[in-house]
């Protein structure tokens, strides 16, 4: 066999098919979408109480336009996970990132609550194709045994934007004083992500190993349409395939409502119990620092144990977290502030979760299934849950984060039920 007819088949993988170059360059962009992708909700979460008093509204009226950012993402997910997979990640990339970044400076100028509420959904849609495109980059460019690991990193850098837009809008509310202050930092979030995008366009290698997979789906509807059927592969998923990304959006769903009930109310929960903007950004920070913690903790044992028992034991920190602070989080508000940890780290599967959905669906079609299990998920667990819980609390603050507990319970069922993709070969094929 010549050199050339080995090249022909040598299968194209994730391992082999990238300089390491390419390979720094897309985990770059990647950790850098991931920020900008928890930008989205803690644009809102964090000024809720400022949004709420320049637009004249109730708290309830922003966790509602939160719901409708949320299941927006839905259809982001859809859409862009449908673009990314036909026409590639990197022009997917490049096309969320900036539309993002226009809701972003023009919903910083909008004084009418309604116009507001729809740069928000667009911001949503936008969104919606972050996780499906980053992670397919990311597992299509990634060698398998330490996957886990960094993909729990990558993971880490979703939360760690809530940090960052944290100390944004600190910084900006208190320099420049409540509607002053959040205007100002959207507007600046919404400019960097633009000044992202344009690098992306030009700088983000394109995935090799979604080029050989669309080049060989290109092949068999040719194959198709020729009469050739033996000769095509198959390009829709099985009843095994559609049955475990069932429950792996169910189990999605559950860490997601774990998430977002402490995303949602901890920021309004600590400044309710009297704690100043400063004090509550400090206790918020630890709490995004240990769950970053907890990610990684959980992605790297992922590399050891496998996906699904690593998710198992990250729920069940979750169960004990948020119950700990359902028993003790109504005492003394320095006790709460110290027993909201535990809702902090109750949320550690998703440093699972990101890379064992990447690896879950083939190549041909990684970027869709991956978006749309996130962002069903998404706007299940991240919108109405909290929209749920508050209901169900009767607004109170405590109870609606405690909830949260409900979300690791469902997460910890959903995972027994997928099959497990620990070193897995990432291919064109698969």
């Amino acid at each position: 066999m010549n050199s050339a007819t080995e090249r022909s088949t040598t299968p194209v993988t994730a391992a082999t098919a990238y300089t390491p170059r390419q390979r720094h360059l897309i985990l770059t962009f990647a950790i850098i979408g991931a920020l900008i992708e928890c930008m989205e909700l803690n644009l809102l979460s964090f000024p809720l109480r400022d949004l709420a008093t320049s637009f004249g509204v109730e708290n309830q009226t922003i966790v509602g336009i939160i719901t409708l950012q949320s299941l927006a993402s839905i259809g982001g997910g859809f859409l862009f996970g449908w673009i990314a997979d036909r026409w590639g990640r990197r022009i997917t990339f490049v096309l969320f990132t900036g539309l993002y970044s226009v809701a972003a400076v023009v919903g910083g100028f909008i004084t009418d609550l309604g116009l507001f509420t729809a740069t928000r959904v667009v911001a949503g849609l936008a969104m919606g194709g972050a996780f499906g495109v980053i992670f397919a980059m990311f597992s299509e460019s990634w060698k398998s045994p330490k996957r886990g690991f960094m993909g729990s990193v990558l993971q880490g850098m979703f939360i760690a934007g809530t940090l960052i837009t944290q100390l944004v809008l600190f910084t900006t509310i208190s320099l420049l004083g409540s509607d002053s202050g959040w205007r100002t930092g959207f507007v600046g979030i919404g400019v960097g992500c633009l000044i992202v995008a344009g690098a992306a366009f030009f700088l983000l290698p394109e995935s090799t190993v979604w080029q050989a997979a669309r080049a060989a789906t290109v092949s068999t509807a040719a194959a198709v349409a020729a009469g050739e059927e033996t000769k095509a592969v198959r390009t829709r998923p099985d009843a095994r395939i559609v049955r475990g990304a069932i429950f792996l959006t169910i189990c999605t769903t559950g860490v997601f409502a774990a998430s977002y009930s402490y995303i949602t109310f901890a920021p309004t929960f600590l400044r309710a119990e009297g704690f100043s903007l400063s004090t509550s950004t400090v206790i918020l920070t630890v709490g995004t620092l240990l769950g970053i913690a907890s990610y990684i903790v959980a992605g790297t044992l992922s590399d050891r144990v496998g996906r699904r028992r690593a998710t198992l034991g990250a729920c069940l920190v979750g169960v004990v977290g948020f119950g700990l602070f359902a028993l003790i989080g109504g005492g003394n508000v320095w006790v709460a502030a110290v027993a909201l940890m535990g809702p902090a780290i109750g949320y550690a599967g998703f440093g699972v979760l990101g890379t064992w959905i990447s690896e879950y669906y083939p190549t041909r079609y990684r970027a869709f299934g991956s978006g749309v299990t996130y962002y069903v998920a998404r706007g299940i667990g991240s919108g109405l849950f909290p929209l749920a819980a508050i209901a169900i609390a009767g607004g109170d603050l405590r109870i609606a984060l405690a909830l949260g507990g409900v979300g690791a319970v469902l997460g910890l069922v959903g995972c027994l039920f997928v099959p497990d993709t620990a070193n897995k070969v990432i291919s064109a094929e698969a």
